[in-house]
């Protein structure tokens, strides 16, 4: 036998359609935040003809995406300097722990 589905009561889905609308925090977080599921917040939302779009490219906005060309190239730019630097990181770490690993043979 199946799961039976979650009965939500009118009210409930209501705030939370509003709350997740008048909140800046992304759809799946107000859902984790409700113990709802995504999809089923997102349902709601669109049915309510609520949902969200992403704002335009801003620097330091989480859930920014970029909108023009040459948003989205600096944007690969950061993010190929921020790999780099990682990969330099990763390096400097896999070095460090072979030598630990020799001393203490």
């Amino acid at each position: 036998m199946g799961k039976k589905a979650k009965q939500y009561t009118r009210e409930f889905v209501s705030r939370a359609v509003q709350l997740c609308d008048e909140s800046n925090k992304p759809v799946s977080e107000v859902a984790r935040d409700l113990g709802v599921q995504y999809a089923t917040l997102y349902a709601w939302m669109t049915k309510a003809g609520k949902t969200k779009r992403r704002v335009s490219a801003l620097p330091g906005v989480p859930g920014a995406v970029p909108r023009t060309p040459e948003a989205m190239q600096a944007e690969i730019d950061r993010l190929q300097r921020e790999l780099e630097e990682t990969k330099k990181q990763l390096e400097f770490a896999k070095k460090a722990a072979a030598f630990f690993a020799q001393q203490n043979k």
